[in-house]
């Protein structure tokens, strides 16, 4: 009995420290779950645009595997016909982000300086082919002499076709070229108001399934030319959104990961989200590389389709800055690949961060 006030004073004192305790795990969750709720609603949303082409797959496949999310980042994918109608739709102002391949930059850049190319996520030595009818005397690159070959102007396309004639021998004034909107050529082919066109996949797919295998013949000359797929901003986008291209390009390093580990599953999921033939995908598969890369093969690439734009006559003297092409180097900003992957950036003269 004599030590029963003893038991209550420490029975209350133990209620009081487990009532401190649980109370302060309570605040703890709760500031967690704040935490959390507050993140959620504060995530980025970024609008970018993207071509429905494989050398894309890296963003669809990140997105569709989640990894853009585990970033804490929100994106708002809008699909287009092309990379060149992609950054079109960046420059009007529709989407922050455009993927495109290099030609339609390096056009866009003798009339806006303040476009970035942030890094490169995707590339093929053997994306762009010719197809032609068969049936209207086509068998050879020769016979292409005097028929009319139809592509998307200033695009990687037209560049793979200029590098294609030379390649063959066939000079540029023979042939009629036609210049037309991507999704308009397998029409044109079918109809046959054209005889041949310059493109990739999906459109070539169309107008096989459209006209008939056996009716068509498809050139093409891996390695002629290497086409990149890359992410484009405004100067001031890293500005706008502190971070954020960082962990893009995060989650889409985690995206050719996958890729390389998984790539049956990879082919399966770009065939279902894209909606090309799986055989189709698989085909085209070997000759890409997807990659989170910046390196000095870009530049000089950016350089040479400089030169070709101005010898074609898509970029008049008057363009010139100083009667110079732009300066590609400084249009190119590492900084963000260099904070997310740093081994990923290969331009002389930048040393990683």
């Amino acid at each position: 009995m004599p030590n029963q006030p003893s038991n209550l004073i420490h029975s209350e004192i133990r209620k009081t420290i487990r009532h401190r305790f649980y109370s302060s795990v309570l605040v703890t969750l709760c500031g967690f779950w704040l935490t959390a709720c507050t993140n959620q609603e504060q995530l980025p949303s970024i609008s970018f645009g993207a071509p429905q082409s494989t050398q894309t797959s890296l963003i669809w496949l990140s997105e569709d595997l989640g990894f853009f999310k585990e970033q804490g980042i929100k994106l708002d994918l809008h699909p287009y016909p092309s990379g060149k109608r992609t950054l079109a739709a960046m420059m009007r102002g529709e989407v922050e982000l455009a993927a495109t391949a290099e030609t339609p930059f390096v056009i866009a850049n003798f009339k806006r300086d303040d476009l970035r190319l942030y890094a490169t996520i995707g590339k093929s030595n053997n994306d762009a082919r010719v197809l032609a009818r068969r049936d209207h005397g086509i068998s050879e690159p020769a016979d292409l002499k005097g028929k009319t070959i139809a592509t998307q102007k200033g695009s990687a396309v037209h560049f793979f076709l200029s590098s294609f004639l030379l390649y063959h021998r066939l000079d540029p004034a023979d042939i009629k070229i036609r210049f037309m909107k991507a999704e308009e050529l397998p029409g044109a082919l079918a109809t046959g108001a054209i005889d041949a066109f310059s493109m990739r996949d999906p459109f070539i797919s169309k107008a096989r399934n459209t006209i008939g295998a056996d009716k068509l013949v498809e050139f093409s000359v891996p390695g002629l030319y290497t086409k990149t797929y890359n992410i484009v901003g405004s100067r001031d986008f890293i500005n706008s959104f502190p971070g954020a291209m960082q962990k893009i390009l995060a989650a889409l390093n985690k995206g050719a990961d996958y890729v390389e580990k998984n790539p049956q599953k990879s082919i399966g999921m770009v065939s279902t989200r894209l909606q090309f033939p799986h055989e189709r995908v698989a085909a085209l598969w070997p000759n890409m590389r997807l990659a989170v890369t910046l390196n000095q093969g870009l530049l000089t690439t950016l350089q040479e389709e400089a030169r070709w734009a101005v010898s074609s006559g898509q970029i008049q003297e008057s363009e010139l800055v100083n009667g110079q092409i732009p300066d590609f180097l400084t249009r190119l900003n590492p900084v963000p690949l260099a904070k997310a992957i740093p081994h990923a950036v290969g331009l002389i003269g930048v040393k990683p961060l």
